[in-house]
């Protein structure tokens, strides 16, 4: 099953003979026996009939088939809020600037991440974070752990963000609408937003917001303070909506999010590090400004349609001198059904950017490199029968870099092209019962270097794209009125995720900059995630277990940010007749031994604790107070996909009290 939330057109792919290698050979024979044995899958039962309706103000969170409930009770003001209690997903880095999203153990580098479908492949600097995502203005969040389909690219899956806009919080008879909202962290920050929307015309609506957030230096675990960490943090988006008919609709979008302070140069390496190396803060700025148009076409079952061309610029900027990112690019990607002896379900589309990437000090230009992508693609969903369905993909990939690296004179000006396959198959046992499975080729062009920096580099001229293959396979279950409960949920996903001529980005960016850009073989990810969830009257529960390892085929090592073994435990209880619901989060790490570059690390577990109570007062309905107190044990940890060593610990914040308020005029 492949989960579908942004990208739409449609696109003509060639007529042409494809001859398949050993390894495709052995791509089949492996799909082959995927499709005629019992298996299962954790790509759960389709449950979109049993998708309710969000508040106005709030986030839903997708993973695969799995929908989570609205999560503004969670006052979340870090990506780790909104998904590290998600199976098999794990965000790294306790700064704002710092945060990465980590999926099975490979983080953002190798991930396919959009926001609105704004591509946010980036290398800014191997001691920031890539990645400036503000989770309150955030509609909905789609994750697809691994990747399942040829519709998306990267190693290991991606997330998709989707901003709110003026058609999704105005009531059908409302022109006008607001929203002020402000929150209180006693660990230490103090902030608020400030939304209008409105429908200026019949065909016409408009979103404006604005979001402020003055942050302090917190304390850990050990209620030691962590300097570095004295900022502030702006967000305004614009968007003006145009429906030029029932069908055709077009949106304009403008986003500037800023992230300034007196931070440390390595941020990633925790306070502790720094203090200890006595290295000071300075003033650095780091800018995200993206603009998008975006077009849709809705013409029921015969073509639904959306596309977008943007320009999406990331600037990181301390004192001395900026490194720029930009990307301009385009998707698109459509969908049509098609009714015959056979019902298909054709998804297809193109997707491609052009990246530039340039250091900039005192007014002088260098490390001027591009990168230019592109891809087309289609996949049918073809119902066999009424339980059964396959979905055979196909990708075509083309990938050229222009790399050049001005302390070794050496450079990298190549080109990849490749075609990848994917096929699925989805068996619905019963009405609770659904078993899946599916295989995915990979490709990922090789990345370009970080942009803020001067390193001396040197290049693999036969530098060879990093590919493989994804193999999942699962079971997922759904009941209501059984064993006295409401509702029961279960699923559960096995996989095998083989990576070859694997790209280090240790070597070449997230960590040591300097060095060969070369393949540094293969790799093997194997693991399990699973999901249970229930409902009794007002009493909800959910459980979560996930377990990743990796590990080099010549090394043995694992990848740098490897998780290991994790779980979760949300339980929420609503007392409808005080207008409240309270929730706990219970998030669990295991510790994992593991070895990287030759070292032996240890990384601790650790679990947090995490309650909320939010009160929507019946006699003020526009009104919603929200309390909350995070890391509610003070445990001293830190994040598994946070940057680690024997001697660097990027520790997070402590016991936290949260107090947030918004008024809905």
């Amino acid at each position: 099953m492949v989960t579908i939330l942004i990208k739409i057109g449609v696109v003509k792919l060639m007529q042409t003979t494809y001859s398949f290698p050993l390894a495709r050979t052995h791509l089949a024979i492996v799909i082959s026996t995927l499709l005629t044995g019992f298996s299962f899958n954790a790509i759960a039962a389709d449950t979109t009939d049993d998708i309710e309706k969000i508040e106005v103000w709030g986030t839903t969170i997708t993973n695969g088939s799995l929908l989570q409930d609205d999560i503004e009770k969670r006052q979340a003001d870090h990506l780790s809020d909104l998904l590290r209690d998600q199976a098999g997903i794990d965000v790294g880095g306790s700064h704002s600037m710092v945060q990465g999203i980590n999926i099975r153990g490979v983080d953002e580098l190798d991930l396919n991440i959009t926001v609105d479908g704004v591509t946010q492949n980036n290398n800014m600097f191997h001691h920031s974070g890539n990645l400036l995502i503000n989770a309150d203005i955030l509609k909905a969040v789609d994750i697809n752990v691994g990747t399942n389909s040829v519709l998306t690219g990267g190693l290991s899956g991606g997330v998709a963000f989707e901003t709110k806009d003026a058609a999704d919080l105005l009531d059908p008879q409302q022109d006008f609408g607001a929203r002020l909202h402000a929150d209180y962290s006693s660990n230490d920050s103090v902030g608020g937003s400030a939304t209008v929307y409105a429908q200026l015309t019949d065909s016409i609506d408009a979103l404006g917001y604005l979001t402020y957030t003055d942050r302090h230096n917190f304390d850990d675990g050990d209620g030691n303070e962590v300097q570095g960490n004295e900022g502030e943090i702006t967000n305004g988006i614009m968007k003006l909506g145009w429906d030029v008919d029932d069908h055709n609709r077009f949106e304009l979008s403008y986003d500037k999010y800023t992230d300034e302070g007196d931070y440390y140069i390595k941020t990633n390496f925790g306070s502790n590090y720094n203090e200890s190396h006595e290295l000071e803060t300075q003033e650095i700025e780091y800018t995200r400004t993206t603009v998008s148009l975006a077009y849709e076409l809705d013409l029921g079952d015969m073509l639904n349609l959306r596309s977008s061309i943007y320009q999406n610029e990331l600037s990181y900027m301390p004192t001395d001198k900026e490194g720029q990112s930009k990307h301009t690019g385009y998707t698109v990607l459509a969908e049509s059904v098609v009714q015959g002896d056979l019902v298909h379900t054709l998804r297809y589309g193109a997707e491609g950017y052009e990246q530039t990437s340039k250091l900039i000090e005192q007014g002088i230009t260098s490390n001027e490199e591009t990168a230019d992508s592109h891809a087309i693609y289609l996949e049918d969903e073809i119902a066999l029968t009424n339980k059964l369905s396959v979905t055979p993909g196909i990708r075509y990939n083309h990938y050229k870099v222009d790399m050049f690296s001005p302390g070794t004179g050496d450079s990298l000006d190549k080109t990849w092209t490749d075609f990848t396959f994917g096929l699925a198959t989805k068996y619905l046992v019963n009405d609770q019962w659904t078993v899946t499975a599916a295989a995915t080729e990979l490709f990922q062009g090789p990345g370009l270097r970080e942009t803020y920096t001067d390193y001396d580099t040197t290049f693999d001229k036969d530098l060879k794209a990093e590919t493989g293959v994804n193999y999942t396979v699962g079971a997922a279950y759904q009941q209501y009125n059984v064993f006295g409960l409401d509702r029961l949920g279960f699923s559960v996903d096995v996989f095998r995720t083989e990576i070859n001529d694997y790209i280090d980005n240790w070597s070449v960016g997230k960590g040591r900059p300097i060095g060969e850009y070369v393949n540094s073989g293969d790799y093997v990810i194997k693991g399990v995630e699973s999901t249970l969830t229930m409902r009794k009257d007002d009493f909800n529960a959910r459980l979560t277990y996930s377990s990743s390892n990796s590990e080099s085929q010549e090394t043995g090592e694992v990848l740098r940010y490897e998780v290991g073994d994790s779980l979760s435990l949300g339980l929420g209880y609503e007392f409808t007749e005080y207008d409240v619901n309270v929730n706990w989060t219970t998030l669990v790490t295991l510790s994992d031994d593991v070895v990287y570059g030759g070292a032996d690390i240890n990384k601790k577990g650790y679990d947090v604790h995490n309650i909320s109570a939010q009160w929507l007062p019946a006699s003020v309905p526009d009104l919603t107070l929200t309390f909350g107190i995070e890391n509610l044990l003070d445990e001293q940890y830190y994040s598994h996909a946070s940057y680690t060593s024997d001697t660097v610990q990027d520790y997070e914040s402590g016991r936290n009290f949260k107090i947030s308020a918004s008024y809905i005029f």
